[in-house]
């Protein structure tokens, strides 16, 4: 009887809500994205470069940000959207010439890059049963890291991305558990990746992730790690109220409110521009920016929620999860004009991750 009950019960609940269905019909991995190993960055035109939450669809701007041409699209399947996915996008990255997004969270990692922002092929240069999923992504010193959890730990890319390494993480917890590891870079002593997941548990490389070192983030950060930025000597990790700051490279932290307010944190809305963390509230309701990571101030009002990445000739490209256009400001951020906007706001064309990078000539 019992047994019969909960079969119903789960009948009612597909036909309420569709989509906990639908996610479990992840999209394939389309034939026609040719495997990698033939990548040659020469790195001769400044580009900024933009990925959805889903479907993998990636924009790029040669022109500063002013306008915007799509140059692939994972999948135009909507019932791949939601957390899991093969082309949930949980990371974009650049490095070298190189920009790589990563995609695919409770599936096998896809990992797609391109040397000119147009012509895009899997990194890998055959077919990796088990690449690793992401919950996050980054890149130095011409190394592609993404991140998983207390199971398939990191994964790092050699020989122009073509090949990809897996890092255990099953020694350095000693029998405790993680789970949403984020990833970031900076140029801390020559280059150093931090990895940050649940339980706040922090792994970090000062050796090109080939090996790594374990530490601890204090428990009053509290949970829910999104994004880790890196500016003026400091890794910036931001939790769900709080955030959490290390200036030796991961090693040790310390814990600080920046008094954020508003309609709560913007989703993975942390970054470094104009010398500057900025983390923001959904929709733009309130922003703070930080120099040390301690000290705290408002951001103007004008100041979008979101991500933000930074030009060589100082414009700023805003996107926000959930808001689907992308904003551009030529004056350190006082104001912003919107400089795309999508045909339709579906998963698809929910733009949140940016980067700036060169890469070559179309």
């Amino acid at each position: 009887m019992y047994p019969f009950r909960y079969l119903i019960l789960l009948s009612l609940l597909l036909l309420v809500c569709p989509s906990a269905n639908a996610q479990k019909k992840h999209a394939p991995v389309r034939d026609d994205i040719p495997f990698g190993g033939n990548l040659d960055p020469k790195s001769e035109e400044p580009v900024f470069a933009v990925a959805s939450k889903q479907g993998g669809r990636i924009l790029v701007s040669r022109d500063d940000g002013r306008s915007w041409e799509q140059t692939f699209l994972g999948t135009e399947s909507l019932e791949d959207g939601g957390w899991h996915g093969t082309f949930a996008v949980y990371g974009m990255a650049y490095t070298g010439g190189v920009i790589g997004v990563f995609s695919g969270w409770g599936t096998p990692g896809v990992y797609i890059g391109s040397d000119d922002g147009v012509n895009w092929s899997h990194l890998n240069a055959e077919p990796v049963e088990k690449l690793g999923s992401v919950w996050g992504a980054a890149a130095g010193k011409g190394k592609f890291i993404t991140s998983s959890d207390q199971w398939r730990g990191m994964t790092t890319s050699s020989n122009k991305h073509a090949e990809w390494t897996a890092h255990s993480v099953k020694e350095l917890l000693n029998g405790a558990k993680t789970h949403h590891m984020i990833s970031g870079f900076g140029d801390y002593e020559g280059g150093r990746f931090v990895v940050v997941g649940d339980n706040q548990h922090v792994f970090y490389s000062s050796d090109g992730a080939k090996s790594w070192k374990h530490s601890r983030i204090p428990e009053s950060a509290g949970t829910g790690q999104e994004v880790i930025a890196y500016g003026n000597g400091v890794f910036v990790c931001s939790f769900k109220e709080k955030i959490a700051r290390s200036t030796d490279g991961g090693a040790t932290w310390t814990v600080h409110d920046p008094g954020l307010q508003g309609w709560g944190k913007s989703w993975r809305g942390l970054s470094f521009v104009k010398g500057e963390f900025w983390l923001t509230a959904q929709k733009g309701s309130h922003g703070r920016r930080s120099k040390d990571g301690v000290n705290w101030e408002d951001l103007p009002e004008s100041v979008p929620g979101g991500r933000f990445v930074e030009s060589d000739e100082g414009t700023l490209i805003n996107v926000e999860r959930k808001r689907y256009d992308i904003k551009r400001s030529t004056d350190g951020g006082e104001t912003w004009e919107s400089v795309f906007t999508p045909p339709t706001e579906d998963v698809s064309w929910d733009t949140a991750f940016a980067v700036w990078g060169r890469v070559n000539r179309k």
